[in-house]
């Protein structure tokens, strides 16, 4: 069942968005779809996957589909939010890094594990996080397609 592909698209997305080096100097990499419930700021998570079988042997191609979530704060001098002066506010730093992730994975190919993978970003958005008041959040909607090797 195409079910297979989920966890390992999820496994080549986020091998691809750690290996991208302008993500990379935006938001660490144990950031990226990390386990902690409360990981450090700025930090992106792989929701909501699913997949379509694409024709027999439905563990051999699919498409899949997910959101990534990008999540910031607002940035201030010396990383101190109490005593220096903010220089970027939380929706343009959001807006960056959704950016980033964004660039990162739209119309780009990977192989991993010996299974080829290519990502389209279908759609994106920017909006303040419902969870924290002072943060904002990115979502882009991915379609990835799943070939075996």
């Amino acid at each position: 069942m195409a079910n297979d592909l989920l966890r390992a698209t999820e496994r080549a997305a986020v091998i691809s968005l750690k290996a991208d080096a302008p993500l990379a100097a935006l938001v660490a990499k144990a950031s990226i779809d990390p386990v902690a419930e409360a990981p450090a700021w700025p930090f992106i998570r792989l929701e909501g996957t699913q997949s379509l079988p694409q024709g027999r042997g439905c563990t051999a191609r699919a498409e899949v589909s997910f959101q990534l979530h990008s999540f910031a704060k607002p940035r201030y001098a010396g990383d101190d939010p109490v005593n220096g002066a903010m220089v970027e506010t939380a929706r343009d730093h959001a807006g960056r890094l959704n950016t980033a992730v964004v660039e990162a994975l739209h119309n780009h190919a990977f192989e991993v594990s010996g299974r080829r993978y290519r990502f389209q970003v279908q759609s994106s958005r920017l909006m303040r996080d419902g969870a924290e008041a002072d943060a904002w959040h990115g979502i882009a909607s991915v379609v990835a397609r799943a070939f075996a090797g």
